[in-house]
């Protein structure tokens, strides 16, 4: 869900700015099919303004959107690792928290607090600057049709799951494999399967991402197209984001609650990317005020449930969290299905778990000239 179908351009913001309303305006950068319409109307209502959505498609076109400052917006969503390079180099406003009435650390899910907490051991200071949105993780996604795929899947998931996307020795026949169209996530896959920290910069390290990528020889690179093709038969495993799968999910159960139809399924490892998502008011805000009510708002359990109906990711507010699962069949509800189908979907790609509360890791920030290193070996396996 976090694809992009279109840009608002700047000439229609400047439009949207010029208008003879005089209504305050809240400027929002976000990911693309990332936010319900019936929420943003009805803050837009309750506080008579307006909110002027754009969008971008990846967690670099938001740093350079706001570093450029063509645009000031008022409110962006980026992930962690993008929040803490924000930080360091001063494009955010640090946060009132007591402005946000909504706002309790103890009323969150485990996982995001253990994900703030790991957050903040990485940096002192930075969950200051930024209010969980939805959080989740990434996994590989794969064909059940594929003949001999699934019982190669089946034997590795728990051990080795990693192999499953790298060793075409384990894999049938001419199975196609598809990796994210973007180094630094396709660098994490790699430093997983190697057993690698992903967050580690050194020169061996880039040889290692450059000789895995060079002997499992990708067949496509993709975004959105990875999900699309495996739940079409035309691709067999792919490394995506876990809301790409559902996302295919609920396309494909729209009138039906049996998983078993499904073509495709997901496996999640234990040590995988995990993310999150952050509602952050930019340095150069212009309408702070009206940024604050916006994000105290998503943070009210009832609005929070509102918008991840829509959206189908997972909630970070453990209330909200427990509205969805608790959701019980009702025929007499015409979104019966919809509703069974997140309410299932969010209990077993998104439980509750021990310890800290979350299943892999989140990405840190690197340094430019690493992420430029890899971002040429990358480039230089795709030919």
């Amino acid at each position: 869900m976090k694809s992009i179908y279109s840009l608002i351009s700047l000439s229609l913001i400047c439009l949207a700015l010029a208008s003879c309303s005089t209504r305050e305006r809240l400027l929002v950068l976000n990911w693309g099919e990332y936010i319900n319409d019936e929420v943003v109307t009805k803050f837009e209502e309750t506080y008579n303004c307006d909110v002027v959505m754009s969008l971008a498609d990846s967690n670099e076109l938001f740093y350079s959107k706001v570093k450029s400052g063509t645009t000031v917006y008022d409110i962006v969503v980026p992930s962690d690792y993008m929040v803490q390079k924000m930080v360091q180099n001063d494009l955010l406003l640090e946060l009132d928290l007591n402005r946000l009435t909504n706002y309790d650390y103890n009323k969150f899910l485990p996982g995001v607090q253990g994900i703030l907490d790991d957050l903040e051991k990485r940096q002192s200071g930075l969950t200051n600057y930024f209010v969980p949105y939805f959080w989740g993780t990434w996994g590989i996604m794969y064909n059940k049709n594929k003949e001999g795929l699934e019982e190669v899947v089946n034997e590795y998931s728990e051990t080795e799951p990693w192999r499953i996307l790298f060793d075409r020795s384990i894999l049938p026949q001419d199975t196609q494999i598809g990796m994210y169209e973007t180094p630094r996530y396709a660098y994490s896959a790699c430093m997983f399967y190697n057993n690698i920290d992903i967050n580690e910069e050194s020169d061996g390290n880039l040889k290692i991402f450059a000789d895995t990528l060079g002997k499992t020889k990708f067949d496509i690179y993709g975004t959105d197209t990875l999900k699309k093709s495996i739940a079409a038969g035309n691709l067999d495993l792919g490394f995506m984001w876990t809301g790409d799968f559902l996302d295919m999910l609920y396309t494909e159960l729209s009138d039906s609650t049996d998983l078993s139809s499904l073509s495709f399924d997901i496996i999640i490892p234990d040590n995988t990317i995990a993310f999150m998502d952050n509602l952050v008011i930019t340095k150069k805000a212009r309408h702070v005020d009206l940024a604050y009510k916006f994000i105290d708002f998503l943070l009210d359990p009832e609005n929070a449930y509102l918008n991840a109906n829509v959206v189908g990711y997972c909630t970070p507010l453990q209330e909200t969290y427990d509205m969805i699962t608790k959701y019980e069949s009702d025929p007499s509800n015409p979104d019966n299905i919809w509703l069974t189908n997140f309410a299932n979907a969010v209990k077993s790609y998104y439980p509750i778990l021990p310890n800290k509360g979350y299943k892999g890791t989140v990405l840190a920030n690197i340094s430019r000239d690493y992420l430029n290193k890899l971002t040429n070996v990358y480039n230089n396996a795709k030919v």
